[in-house]
Formats: C-alpha cells, sequence, structure tokens
C-alpha cells in the first residue's frame, strides 16, 4: 500500500473501528505473509487458551516484574532512610501514576486500534499507528516537563507532603521526571511488541529494566548512601536500558511492526482514535492519582488524631500501595495479554473465539490472584516487617493490608471485563467503567467512610479510609459483571447475523 492509499484508510470513517460499541468492518480473506505476519495471524486460528497462555505469562511476569520497580525503591528506601523516605514515595506516588497515565493513554489506545487493524488485515494502518503512537510520547514528555517546572512543589504539597517530607519528595521527583520520556518509550512503546506476536520479546524489556534496577538502586542508596536522588536516578538508569531494548526492536530491518518515517507525521484522526481507545485506562491510572492526593490528605487529616501520626499514616499506605500492586497486577498482566487477541478476533468478525477468550481470561486471573491475597489475609506481619517499618507500626499496618485489600480475588472480573471494552473498541463504555472504580465510588466513598463507618462499626476514622477501595472494588465489579451480561446479548445478535451471511452466500 503506498502512502495515499495509507492515508485514505485513516481518515475514512466507514473503514475505521467503532468506537462506542457497533459492528467491527469486515475483515479480508487472510493472505500469506512473511514469518511476522504468520505470528499474527495465528490470533484468529490458534487454540484460545494456548494464545492466552502465551501472551498472558509473560505479561504477568511482566507486569509483576514492573510492580518490583515500585516495591525494590520502597524496600531500599525504608531501610536506607527511614519512614520519612516512604512518606516521600508516598506523595510522590500520585505524580508519577499521573506519567503512567499519560504512557498508558498513547500505548494502550495505540495497541488496541494497532490490533483491531491487524485483525482487518490492514497492517500498514497499523504501522502508522505505531509511528503515530511514537511520536505523541514525544510530545507528552515535553507538555509534562513544562507542567513540572512551574507546579512541582505544589502538587507535592496538595499529595500531602509536610516541610519535613517536602524536601525528600522533591529530590526523588526531579530525577524522576528528568527521565520521563524514557519510561514513556519503556512501558509505552512495548505494548505495540506484544501485539506483533512477540510477548517474550515484551517480557524482555522490563526484565532488564527491573534488573538493572534491582543492581543500581541497591549501588545508589544503599552503597553510595544517595538518599532519595538515588532511588530516583537508579530508576532512570532502569528505563534507559528498557527503551533502548525497546526502540532497537522497531528499527531493525526485519522488525514485523516498523518504525518508518512517513508514519512518523502525525495524522490528527489517528491520534483521536489512539487517545479516545487509551482514555479508558489512563482515566484509571489519573482517577487513581486523583484519589491517592485525596487519600493522602486524608490521612494527613485523620493520622495526625491517630496513634500512627502523620508521617506514619503516609509510611503504611505506601506499604499498602505496593502489597496492593503485588496482588493486583497479575489481573492487569492477564488483560494485557488477552487485549490483542480479543481485539483481533473482533476485527476478523470471529466473536465465539473472541468470547471464549474472555471467559478464560477472567477465570485465570481469579485463579492466580486469590492465592496471593490468601499470603496477604493470612500472614500480613511478614509484608509489614518486609519494608522495615519501626516496630510501633507493625499492628497497624497488618490489620490496614486485611481492610485495604478485602476483595482483590473478585476484581478480575473489573479488570479485565473494562479492558475487553477497551480492547473492542468501545471506548465510551471502557470509560465509564473504569471511572466507577477510581473515581466515581471510590472518591465519595474515601471521604464518606471516615465519617460515617466509626459509627456504625468498630474501627476508627483512619481504618476507615483503609477500608474504602475495598467497597469501591465490589460496587465497580457488580457494575461491570451487569455490562458484560448485556454485551453477551449484543455478540449474539451479531453471531446471528454473521450466520445469515453465511446462509446468504452462493
Amino acid at each position: 500500500m503506498r502512502r495515499n492509499e495509507t492515508k485514505t484508510e485513516l481518515t475514512e470513517q466507514p473503514e475505521q473501528p467503532d468506537l462506542v460499541g457497533r459492528e467491527p468492518a469486515a475483515s479480508a480473506a487472510p493472505a500469506k505473509g512473511d514469518k511476522g505476519d504468520q505470528k499474527i495471524d495465528r490470533m484468529g486460528t490458534e487454540s484460545t487458551f494456548k494464545l492466552l497462555l502465551e501472551f498472558s505469562i509473560p505479561a504477568v511476569v511482566g507486569v509483576l516484574v514492573q510492580m518490583l520497580y515500585n516495591v525494590i525503591d520502597a524496600v531500599y528506601v525504608g531501610h536506607a532512610v527511614g519512614a520519612d523516605g516512604l512518606a516521600a514515595t508516598t506523595v510522590a506516588n500520585p505524580m508519577m501514576t499521573a506519567m503512567v497515565a499519560v504512557a498508558m493513554l498513547v500505548g494502550v489506545g495505540g495497541n488496541a486500534l494497532a490490533a483491531i487493524k491487524l485483525g482487518e488485515r490492514k497492517k500498514e494502518v497499523a504501522e502508522r499507528v505505531v509511528g503515530n503512537s511514537f511520536v505523541l510520547l514525544l510530545i507528552a514528555t515535553v507538555l509534562l516537563w513544562a507542567v513540572a517546572v512551574f507546579a512541582l512543589e505544589p502538587i507535592l504539597r496538595y499529595s500531602g507532603a509536610d516541610d519535613a517530607v517536602l524536601p525528600l519528595a522533591s529530590d526523588f521527583m526531579t530525577v524522576i521526571i528528568a527521565g520521563c520520556p524514557l519510561q514513556f518509550i519503556a512501558f509505552g512503546m512495548n505494548n505495540f511488541i506484544r501485539t506483533a506476536g512477540h510477548p517474550n520479546r515484551a517480557l524482555g524489556s522490563m526484565l532488564i529494566g527491573t534488573g538493572a534496577n534491582v543492581v543500581l538502586g541497591y549501588l545508589f542508596i544503599i552503597v553510595l548512601d544517595g538518599g532519595m536522588r538515588g532511588a530516583g536516578l537508579a530508576t532512570v538508569c532502569s528505563w534507559a536500558l528498557s527503551a533502548a531494548f525497546v526502540m532497537q526492536f522497531f528499527l531493525k530491518k526485519n522488525s514485523p511492526m516498523p518504525l518508518r518515517r512517513p508514519s512518523l507525521v502525525i495524522d490528527p484522526r489517528t491520534a483521536l482514535r489512539i487517545c479516545a481507545l487509551g482514555i479508558a485506562p489512563s482515566i484509571m491510572e489519573l482517577g487513581y492519582a486523583v484519589s491517592s492526593m485525596i487519600e493522602n490528605n486524608l490521612l494527613v487529616l485523620y493520622g495526625a488524631a491517630d496513634v500512627l501520626g502523620v508521617d506514619g499514616a503516609l509510611a503504611v499506605m505506601r506499604v499498602l500501595s505496593a502489597v496492593g500492586l503485588f496482588t493486583f497486577m497479575p489481573a492487569m498482566g492477564i488483560a494485557m495479554g488477552a487485549q490483542p487477541i480479543i481485539g483481533y478476533n473482533y476485527g476478523a468478525r470471529k466473536f465465539d473465539r473472541m468470547k471464549r477468550v474472555l471467559m478464560q481470561a477472567i477465570a485465570l486471573g481469579i485463579a492466580i490472584t486469590t492465592p496471593l491475597w490468601a499470603t496477604v489475609i493470612l500472614a500480613p506481619d511478614m509484608y509489614a516487617h518486609l519494608f522495615g517499618l519501626p516496630e510501633q507500626y507493625m499492628g497497624e499496618t497488618a490489620w490496614a493490608l486485611v481492610l485495604y485489600l478485602m476483595f482483590i480475588p473478585i476484581l478480575p472480573i473489573q479488570t479485565i471485563g473494562s479492558n475487553y471494552f477497551d480492547a473492542t473498541g468501545q471506548a465510551v463504555k471502557a470509560t465509564v467503567l473504569t471511572l466507577t472504580r477510581q473515581i466515581l465510588f471510590l472518591i465519595p466513598l474515601l471521604i464518606f467512610c471516615p465519617v460515617v463507618l466509626p459509627h456504625l462499626l468498630p474501627i476508627t476514622a483512619l481504618e476507615s479510609v483503609w477500608l474504602a477501595p475495598s467497597i469501591s472494588d465490589i460496587t465497580s465489579t457488580l457494575l461491570v459483571a451487569g455490562f458484560l451480561a448485556l454485551e453477551w446479548r449484543r455478540l449474539r445478535k451479531l453471531e446471528a447475523k454473521e450466520e445469515m451471511k453465511a446462509l446468504q452466500q452462493p
């Protein structure tokens, strides 16, 4: 396909994936291609469970490895800097989450659109999506730098930093923000490697970064006593190694999804579609950032009246966040692994395969998440000791873990279900469902629970803050289950329509 033909593909409305859940365009007949094409085409032919395992295992390992970025820094900082250092990483967390949200807006959105286009047999259009996504990530870097120059200290203050914690958080975030383009490339572009049929390669980039972070974190924080700046520098250096590994995939001559100069020219309609499909997971992360800021301020308010104190409450929150990621991230990895398979089969109009992948992904998510959750519930003290908290915080931390993670086993329904709507181009539904968990339900609950629950249950206001996310988890999961039931009816109608078309063909 020549450049002008590619441009037409991207600008004519009928050829685009529907972003609100109507039927996908009819796919072309399969054609023989090179090895890279065959790796992509098998998403529509091989056993769905085999594909799900092949794509999800590296993704699950990858997100757990990615989670170690947070946990390793927290463990090193907890032992080398102390509770104030953990509190500093807590108040830095909303801004770091906002950075991830930007990378997800482009990376996940572009990945979903590319997968659908590959299913429709439009490989050159998918390549243009990859190129446009890369440029959008670079533009986002410049915008983030501009915000950070003028607003870093106010943002950290709004995130709960007091005079003791602010210098530590500022030291950490100054280094992190300087390295954000490396994170955007390492995280945002890595999704496309998986969609190109190379899940193990995508995992490799994460393993390289995390392995470097383990070694460099120990060197800069413990050996060289670099404090918070050392923690930031270790993270940025590990991003650099991951980014180099990712870019090598797209720049090599035989890449199945190469970065070519024509694809680096921004097409407004393509950019809009990328952002539309990425808005749901991005809003989930931004919602987490906003709710974290509110949560931190509530910890300051109610922690001051609790035996933990303000810095103690913030330090405990850092442990809750890290352990929560450990139990929750496998479901995110399975959702990431399932997304290209679901998107491909949606584009190829293979609705039965698509439904099968969704149900298998949810079952696999619950099967992995439940044992991890059980270790936290049965041995919370083990996790509390891992982060080097002072002994006087241990009892409250163990109880807070139980409250905070109460309904984690059912959360894969919410996570994978929401991701399904994104993978099939239903951006509006995906966005609404994502908003419920992180914003529409959680923020009111954070404000409401500490005021009301101490009068109804034998818990303190601070403990009510720990419990609010669990209530949000179960309510948002029930809502997603309802949306999936309605989606099943829609898919049955589409399947019936396809059967009628097949019968009418000579």
